[in-house]
C-alpha cells in the first residue's frame, strides 16, 4: 500500500473517529456536570492531570521503539521485529509498576493538591480508580499498537479506539442518570482500557504470526540506540507533560479545584480541535520517516513547507474560532456561571496558537530522528515554564498559568526547534518558517478583529449567534488565506493531492 493511502487511512480513521467520539463525549461532560456537580469536575480533572504526569514514567519509549521500527519493517526485517517488540514489552510491564508504585506513593499528598471546600468524600477512592486506569494500560498488551502506528495502519488501532470509546461514553450517560456514580462512571474508563488492548493485540497477533515464534535478544548496538533516542525524547516528554498538565496542579494549588473545572471545559474543546490536528498530521508520521529517509533534502523541505502551509492555515482557522466562539458555546450549554474571563480566553487561545503553529516541525523533527539533537532544549522549557507560571498566577491570577506556557515557549522551542530542522535536516535557514509564524500569527489577530466588528449584533448566547459567527469566521479566515496563498506552489501541491485522493489515485 502507498504512502499516500496509508495516510489517507490514517486521516480518515483519526477525523472520523474523532468527531464521532468528541460529539458524544461532550454531551457525556454536559450529562456529568448536571448530575454531579462542579466539584467532581474538578476532581475529575485534577486526577486526569496527576495520572499524566505519572505517566513520565514511559519516557518517550513508545516513540523511541516507534522509530526504531521504521527501518526493519521497511526492509521485512522480522527478527528485528520482534527483538524491539520483545524488549517493548518487559520495558512497558516495569513501566506500569513504576507509575502504581509513584501513584501510590503520592495518595497522602493529595490534600494538598486541592485548594477549596470540596463535597467529594473519598477522594482516595477515586484517585486509586484513576490509578488504575492508567496502569492497566500498560499491563495488558498496550505496547502492541505501537508496531501497527510503525507500520503505517493507524487507522486499525484508531477504529478500535473509537469504537469502543462510543460504546464506554453511552455506558457512562446511562450510569450518570440512573445511578448518579462517579464510581461506576470512573471504573467503565478501566474496563474500555482493558478492552481496547486486548483487541489490537489480538489484530495485531493475526496480522504478524511471526511475533509469536522465539526473538533475539536486542543486539547491544540496538539497546544503545533505542536508549539513546528514549534519553532524547524523555527530555521533550518532560517538558511537554510539564507545559501542559501540570497547569491544572498550578490552578488546584493556587486559586481552587473548581477552577481547574472550569477551565477544563474550555480545554476539553480545545483538546479536540488539537486531537484533530495531532490526528491529521501524525498520520504521516510514519510515511514521513519513510520519505525522510527515501526522498532528496530538496522534496523533503518541499513537503515541510506544504504541510505547514496546512498547520498553519488550520491553526489560524480554529484560533479565530475559539477567540469569537468559545464563550457563547460554553454559556450555552453550561450556563453563566461556567464563563472564564474573556481576557483570560484570549490568552487561553494565545497558548494553542503559539502551540500548534510549530506542528508540523515537532512532527518532522520526530519522523526524520533529529528529536536527539537538541534535547537540553526541552528541560529549559519545562524549568522556565513552571517557574514563571507559578510566578504568574500568584500575581495576576489564572491568566498566569498560561502567559507562563507561552512565555517559555517563545524563548526557546519557538526559534530552536525549527533551527534545529533546517540546519539538520534542510541544510538551510529557518528564517523563511519564522516569517510565516508572524505572519500566521498576525492573521489570527486581523482575523479575530474582523470577526469581533462584524458581529457586535450578534451578542447572545443562542445557536443562530454561533451559526451565524461561525460562517463569518469560514468566509474570513479562508478568504485571507485563499488571497494571500492560493497561487503559491506549495498551495497547488495540496490542492494536487487533494484532487488525487479524490480520484482515488495513489502515488505521491
Amino acid at each position: 500500500m502507498s504512502r499516500t493511502k496509508n495516510s489517507l487511512l490514517n486521516i480518515t480513521a483519526s477525523i472520523g473517529g474523532q468527531l464521532l467520539t468528541n460529539v458524544l463525549r461532550w454531551i457525556c461532560r454536559m450529562v456529568f456536570i448536571y448530575t454531579l456537580g462542579k466539584e467532581y469536575l474538578g476532581i475529575s480533572s485534577l486526577y486526569a492531570n496527576i495520572l499524566t504526569i505519572l505517566s513520565l514514567s514511559e519516557l518517550g519509549l513508545g516513540s523511541a521503539i516507534t522509530y526504531s521500527l521504521y527501518k526493519p519493517l521497511a526492509e521485512n526485517d522480522t527478527e528485528a521485529v520482534k527483538s524491539l517488540m520483545a524488549f517493548f514489552k518487559k520495558a512497558y510491564r516495569w513501566i506500569g509498576i513504576a507509575v502504581l508504585g509513584l501513584g501510590l506513593c503520592l495518595m497522602p499528598f493529595l490534600p494538598h493538591l486541592m485548594t477549596g471546600s470540596t463535597e467529594v468524600i473519598n477522594i482516595y477512592l477515586y484517585y486509586f480508580l484513576y490509578l488504575a486506569q492508567t496502569v492497566v494500560s500498560y499491563l495488558f498488551f498496550a505496547y502492541k499498537a505501537i508496531l501497527l502506528t510503525a507500520d503505517q495502519k493507524k487507522y486499525i488501532v484508531d477504529v478500535v479506539m473509537y469504537i469502543l470509546q462510543i460504546v464506554m461514553n453511552a455506558v457512562q450517560i446511562v450510569i450518570l442518570f440512573v445511578w448518579h456514580s462517579f464510581f461506576a462512571y470512573t471504573a467503565a474508563v478501566i474496563v474500555y482500557n482493558i478492552m481496547q488492548n486486548m483487541v489490537v493485540a489480538f489484530i495485531v497477533d493475526r496480522k504478524y504470526p511471526y511475533l509469536k515464534g522465539p526473538s533475539e535478544k536486542l543486539s547491544r548496538q540496538r539497546r544503545r540506540d533505542v536508549f539513546a533516542r528514549v534519553y532524547a525524547m524523555s527530555l521533550y516528554r518532560i517538558s511537554s507533560v510539564i507545559g501542559t498538565a501540570t497547569d491544572n496542579l498550578i490552578i488546584s494549588a493556587n486559586i481552587s479545584v473548581i477552577a481547574v473545572g472550569l477551565y477544563d471545559n474550555y480545554y476539553m474543546i480545545i483538546q479536540v480541535v488539537q486531537k484533530l490536528l495531532k490526528g491529521i498530521f501524525q498520520a504521516f508520521t510514519s510515511s514521513l520517516g519513510n520519505f525522510y529517509v527515501l526522498e532528496s533534502r530538496e522534496r523533503n523541505e518541499f513537503m515541510f513547507r506544504s504541510l505547514n502551509l496546512a498547520n498553519s492555515w488550520l491553526v489560524a482557522f480554529c484560533s479565530v474560532c475559539f477567540a469569537v466562539l468559545l464563550q457563547p458555546f460554553i454559556q450555552l450549554c453550561f450556563g453563566g456561571e461556567y464563563l472564564l474571563d474573556y481576557p483570560v480566553v484570549i490568552i487561553i487561545v494565545a497558548n494553542f496558537a503559539t502551540n500548534y503553529v510549530q506542528n508540523v516541525v515537532q512532527i518532522y523533527k520526530d519522523a526524520s530522528g533529529l528529536f536527539v539533537k537538541g534535547k537540553y532544549r526541552a528541560v529549559m522549557t519545562a524549568v522556565l515554564n513552571l517557574g514563571i507560571s507559578i510566578i504568574l498566577v500568584k500575581n495576576i491570577g489564572l491568566a498566569g498559568v498560561f502567559l507562563g506556557s507561552i512565555i517559555s515557549r517563545m524563548v526557546t522551542t519557538w526559534w530552536y526547534d525549527a533551527w534545529l530542522l533546517y540546519r539538520h535536516g534542510f541544510h538551510k535557514s529557518p528564517l523563511p518558517y519564522f516569517r510565516n509564524c508572524l505572519s500566521t500569527m498576525i492573521l489570527i489577530i486581523v482575523s479575530t478583529a474582523i470577526v469581533q466588528r462584524f458581529t457586535l449584533m450578534w451578542q447572545g448566547a443562542t445557536w443562530p449567534d454561533i451559526v451565524i459567527k461561525g460562517i463569518l469566521c469560514v468566509i474570513v479566515v479562508n478568504g485571507i488565506y485563499l488571497l494571500i496563498y492560493g497561487r503559491s506552489k506549495e498551495f497547488r501541491y495540496l490542492l494536487s493531492k487533494v484532487e488525487l485522493i479524490l480520484k482515488k489515485k495513489s502515488s505521491v
